[in-house]
């Protein structure tokens, strides 16, 4: 890619951060590649999807990142046009202002009626997304699941067993989406598959048997289901029931993925996948239409973007909120159950971006300076470079005025304290730089060898590798707290 750098290139948020660290990255923004004799130009259209994740600490470090990756584009003469989509967000106003440094433009704007908003169109022709609130008072939090998990998991078999489309009936709600909160969640569910949902289907299967015999007035085997039953269906549901978490190896969670499209009569189909949030973006799969959300998530737009994986085709989809007993959270939610589902886009919160205050501007400021800086020109674009770095240089000067600039717009009421602490990261580096001159070492941004010293360093690296600590990914922006019990 750096060699020949593409016409349109798709990256997550988080390799921003190695702007700070790359020479080469320079190419994607505009500068000619090597050996190359033709001109690249710079990104002139940027499209920013799922909106609502860019929020929180990854947001506020991106909001700095977005600020030295803008005054690099500008320095190349090109103002880039922002697009950005979401479907659960609030105040997006004052996060695109603190991202982007622009003004909130919807597009296209909302239609006249209700039943026509562009966005959603009401169709009384097709059936939507059915939700049900789900509480199991005498069960706790590790027991209540399994009741849900194996009746939904053998109703399908019961309830459609004489109906002509029985298969199609049987595919729609074949595979089984659960979602949970935490990974603790996943273990206690994946425990429970192998025991108490096992051997609850098992009951329930008996019984169904047992029920169409005396119905029949016949003491024939033959109705019994041979997909899911005591005889073959428990193993078959132990070997079909998967994890998706970011802790199972990426190899696994494609090939989930994978699977998740696999008709139920194909091997591998899946029975019942135990997620976590990683199910709650970016998942399109038509043939999904079953979902248990095990207790409620933290926040409305986690939970409507979540249930909102299953029932996307012409087959509706069926929510259940299985709510703890014990959780208050839970039980308000069940109380509430009808007006907050009537209405629940109304609870969305709103999102928090604060790139500009000083926890933020501590960790990510200099990588924004130094971005700004080192892809702007070909002056200090070089590894070896960072040591010609001189704070009273015209062109440094005027890189610097540009990214106040662009700080200020996006966060007027910072950008006072903002603008020295810029000056105060120009001097730090300016005074580096002279120290090395004088005592004839390198100043390298990344520090190869003991012949050079650093201007940036890793954040678990020792002072004497670089000046500044700084970022090599967005993935964890929070530093790891080390508690320690003193006996």
């Amino acid at each position: 890619m750096y060699q020949r750098p593409p016409t349109l290139l798709i990256a997550t948020i988080d390799k921003f951060a190695r702007l700070a660290w790359e020479e080469r990255s320079s190419v994607f923004l505009g500068r000619r590649p090597p050996g190359s004799r033709f001109p690249r130009r710079p990104p002139e259209l940027v499209i920013q999807d799922e909106l609502h994740l860019i929020a929180g600490p990854l947001g506020s470090v991106a909001g700095l990142y977005e600020a030295g990756l803008e005054t690099v584009l500008e320095q190349r003469g090109v103002r880039p046009k922002y697009v950005a989509s979401t479907a659960t967000i609030r105040m997006a106003r004052e996060q695109v202002r603190r991202l982007y440094g622009r003004e909130l433009a919807v597009f296209p704007p909302p239609g006249l009626s209700a039943e026509d908003s562009w966005f959603a169109r009401t169709d009384p022709s097709r059936p939507g997304r059915l939700y049900v609130g789900y509480l199991a008072p005498a069960l706790d939090q590790r027991r209540c699941l399994a009741p849900l998990a194996a009746a939904l998991l053998h109703a399908p078999l019961a309830v459609f067993r004489d109906q002509q489309d029985r298969d199609d009936l049987l595919e729609a709600w074949w595979t089984q989406v659960i979602y949970h909160g935490s990974l603790r969640g996943v273990g206690n569910s994946h425990n429970a598959f192998a025991t108490s949902v096992r051997d609850l289907v098992r009951r329930l299967d008996r019984e169904h048997r047992q029920a169409v015999r005396d119905g029949a007035g016949s003491d024939d085997e033959s109705t019994a289901d041979p997909e899911r039953t005591d005889a073959g269906g428990a193993a078959e549901l132990r070997q079909n029931v998967v994890q998706l978490t970011s802790f199972s190896p990426p190899q696994r969670n494609a090939r989930t993925f994978d699977q998740l499209h696999l008709r139920r009569d194909e091997p591998d189909c899946l029975d019942a996948v135990l997620a976590t949030n990683m199910i709650s973006v970016g998942v399109d799969v038509d043939r999904l239409a079953a979902m248990v959300i095990n207790g409620q998530p933290l926040t409305t737009a986690e939970y409507v973007q979540a249930s909102s994986r299953i029932g996307r085709a012409a087959v509706p989809g069926l929510v259940f909120a299985n709510y703890y007993r014990h959780q208050a959270r839970s039980l308000s939610h069940y109380e509430n159950f009808r007006p907050y589902h009537e209405s629940f886009y109304r609870f969305v919160e709103p999102t928090s971006v604060t790139p500009f205050t000083y926890q933020v501007r501590t960790r990510a400021l200099h990588a924004a300076l130094v971005t700004a800086l080192r892809h702007g020109g070909d002056a200090l674009s070089r590894n070896e470079d960072a040591g010609a770095f001189d704070a009273n240089d015209d062109r440094v000067r005027a890189v610097i005025r540009r990214l106040k600039r662009r700080c200020r717009e996006a966060d007027e009421t910072r950008s006072e304290i903002t603008g020295r602490h810029l000056d105060r990261l120009a001097e730090r580096w300016h005074q580096e730089a002279r120290r090395c001159e004088r005592q004839r070492r390198r100043l390298s941004y990344r520090a190869n060898d003991r012949t050079a010293d650093g201007l940036l360093r890793q954040f678990d690296e020792s002072p004497s590798r670089g000046l500044w600590r700084t970022l090599n990914s967005m993935r964890n922006v929070e530093d790891t707290g080390v508690l320690q019990r003193d006996d």
